[in-house]
């Protein structure tokens, strides 16, 4: 069969002729050989392609005009917890998830088309469960399906079109109410699901809900059901099993809480991890086991979930640095490379086959915590941890990181990597960790120190800086997006939407959103027309944000040449 009518078989279509996109015209359904394209008329994965790019082909709107941009229309979803979302948009639709619904929106009015909801079950609940409750980070297209990760573990297949329900499928346990239940242990979902070639990659965490391992699965889209599971702690007689001492595995965390990449002549998912559960290393080895698996990036074999490879950015986690960052597929001086910003403030570059350690350059402009990796990718001298119930001690970067959850960008046309990054510091130190009801509490206490957001231009290859945003107050750019139009988007701690020559950093265009974006913005194409799509709002998180919140809890603002 000719490449041009490649069909997603594994979808449950059938062998439809399909036709690509042509000046514009969306095909529909999403056809395997629509999900291995970068983003151009739709965006189509949370990420923007496999290789986690963030990068559009589309070029209506460049350093010339972005200057005209304007708002085109808003969407108001009244949810009540933060907007982390990254829309897709396919066939004239804008998809987009809040508040455990997902919403079908015209791509040239924000009108609602369609509206899917999933209930809470009542005894939904228990520790730390509202600081997720409601999240989401992405949602996944294939065929005729749209499939969302709710907050209770449950995968939603949805019609495209219609918002009719296909098949809903529970993975783990949800965290319960403390009043209904003798523990609060569970699986809350805030990551985003991942359409590949045949499968849909599920991601599942628990960290921050007294401790529960963390795991990916690959399930049949048809109906859901896993063809596999991989963990990202090393089980019984792996390599690295041995550094999680006595049963603190179990609970170890190591939660994967983000999209992230995947190569198809590999066949193989690469995420980062989230941090080792609690925080206080007591009960894991004092700080000084590895912990393998936490603050790690792990690589998965896709055709049957063994997991190729993991490397520990972070051994032992000792200052909740969870590298669960996206990571980047680059060619990097010829050779397909993984390329890791994280919270450590350093870029890691591995061996893509093997995951051997090739460098580590820094990016944040204070790192006090170690000097640097060694050839090994060890950590060099790093600080003397602090003592349980002693004196805090003081780190660079704060446990938010040199960067975190918000979405990078690289562009092939300039070689950059576009970096939402921040400089703050924390007052750091342990305490007793106290279990109650089955849940292990933190075990740490800071003070933080909050410095200012600056969104970096880094050259790929070298990992130097080549141009900076900084602004004067604290927080993170909501994440970037760039495009062979030479623009690179984001939106800021501030409330400013921003559109920058991504060359030269030059800033082309900026909107005030009259709120924080917590999110990476889309660019598509619907009639012959370029949007560019951000969120904003949500309400007030863990740490320090600069800007004032809508109430509503976000929304969706879509601007295009006036």
């Amino acid at each position: 069969m000719s490449a041009l009518f490649k069909v997603a078989t594994g979808a449950c279509l059938g062998l439809s002729l399909i036709l690509l996109p042509v000046s514009g015209v969306q095909a529909a359904p999403v056809t395997d050989i629509l999900l291995e394209a970068n983003p151009a008329s739709s965006w189509l994965h949370a990420n923007g392609n496999w290789a986690a790019y963030r990068y559009s082909e589309l070029r209506q709107i460049n350093p010339a005009n972005a200057g005209d941009l304007g708002a085109a229309w808003v969407f108001n979803s009244g949810a009540k917890n933060d907007p982390q979302m990254t829309p897709l948009y396919h066939d004239g639709l804008v998809y987009y998830a809040q508040d455990n619904q997902l919403w079908a929106l015209d791509g040239g009015t924000g009108r609602v088309v369609w509206k899917y909801t999933h209930e809470i079950p009542e005894d939904y609940g228990g520790y730390n469960a509202d600081f997720v409750l409601g999240k989401h980070r992405g949602v996944a297209i294939m065929g005729e399906t749209v499939f969302m990760l709710s907050t209770d573990s449950k995968l939603h297949g949805v019609d495209y079109k219609t918002g009719e329900q296909k098949f809903v499928k529970q993975y783990l346990t949800y965290p319960k109410d403390f009043e209904m239940a003798e523990d609060s242990n569970g699986y809350a979902i805030t990551v985003g699901p991942l359409a590949i070639l045949g499968q849909i990659i599920v991601p599942l965490n628990a960290t921050d809900f007294g401790g529960l391992p963390g795991f990916v699965d690959g399930v049949n889209p048809c109906t859901g059901e896993s063809n596999w599971r991989a963990n990202m702690i090393p089980g019984p007689g792996e390599p690295g099993a041995d550094t999680w001492p006595g049963n603190s595995a179990d609970y170890g965390g190591a939660g994967p809480w983000m999209t992230g990449s995947w190569d198809a002549e590999l066949e193989r998912y690469f995420t980062g991890t989230a941090n080792a559960y609690p925080w206080n290393p007591a009960g894991r080895g004092g700080g000084k086991e590895d912990n393998v698996g936490a603050a790690s990036l792990v690589a998965i074999n896709t055709s049957d979930g063994s997991v190729a490879w993991r490397y520990t950015a972070v051994p032992g986690d000792p200052w909740d640095y969870d590298t669960q960052q996206t990571p980047l597929i680059i060619d990097v001086n010829g050779k397909k490379t993984i390329v890791h910003p994280n919270k450590t403030g350093f870029i890691h570059y591995l061996d893509i086959d093997t995951g051997r350690f090739l460098r580590a350059t820094p990016f944040a402009d204070k790192i006090t915590w170690v000097e640097g990796y060694d050839r090994n990718g060890r950590p060099i001298n790093q600080i003397a941890l602090p003592i349980e119930g002693g004196d805090q001690v003081e780190v660079y970067p704060a446990l938010f990181g040199g960067t975190n959850m918000y979405p990078h960008s690289y562009s092939p046309l300039t070689g950059l990597i576009y970096l939402a990054a921040a400089n703050n510091g924390m007052m750091y130190g342990f305490e007793k960790i106290q279990v109650i009801s089955n849940v292990r509490h933190f075990g740490a206490t800071m003070e933080f120190m909050f410095g200012y957001e600056v969104n970096l231009a880094m050259d790929a290859n070298s990992g130097k800086e080549v141009w900076r945003d900084q602004k004067s107050l604290p927080g993170y750019s909501g994440g970037m997006f760039s495009t062979a139009g030479d623009i690179v988007a984001y939106v800021s701690a501030n409330g400013d939407a921003t559109v920058t020559n991504s060359s030269t950093g030059e800033i082309l265009w900026t909107f005030n959103m009259g709120a924080t974006g917590k999110a990476g913005g889309i660019t598509y194409m619907h009639d012959g027309t370029q949007y560019i799509l951000q969120s904003a709002g949500g309400i007030q998180g863990f740490g320090n944000e600069a800007h004032p919140h809508s109430a509503g809890g976000g929304y969706l603002i879509a601007f295009t040449l006036r």
